[in-house]
């Protein structure tokens, strides 16, 4: 059975900065979760929120979400009142899946660091 925290969550367009610098406003912001919409109507399948080489210190989780739903979102947060606003519940799910069983795993690193290339070398 999952276990269910609740936590504040913080929508945030996608705008100009990177990923991480938009999570870790969200985070300083106090939220549990940042919901970062796409700026324009794209696939966002393609995307990576990849780490501008300053997200080793986040803590909380995030994730794209498309521009349509995210105006769906937008759209209904300012049609909503407060009575509505303070009932919402967002539920989500960070599924990894492992069609055959194993575990799969990226390694994400920065070549001028020379504690990470210790580690893969070890590793």
């Amino acid at each position: 059975m999952a276990h269910l925290d609740y936590v504040p969550f913080y929508l945030a367009n996608r705008g100009n900065c990177t990923f991480v610098e938009k999570v870790r406003n969200i985070e300083e912001a106090g939220a549990g979760l940042a919901i970062i919409i796409d700026n324009k109507p794209e696939d966002i399948n393609k995307i990576v929120m990849s780490d501008d080489g300053s997200g080793a210190g986040l803590r909380i989780p995030s994730m794209l979400i498309s521009y349509e739903d995210g105006q769906k979102l937008i759209d209904f947060m300012k049609e909503s009142d407060q009575k509505t606003k303070d009932q919402i519940s967002v539920i989500v799910e960070f599924k990894m899946t492992r069609p055959d069983n194993r575990v799969e795993y990226d390694i994400w690193y920065s070549s001028n660091n020379d504690l990470v290339l210790d580690f893969l070398q070890d590793f």
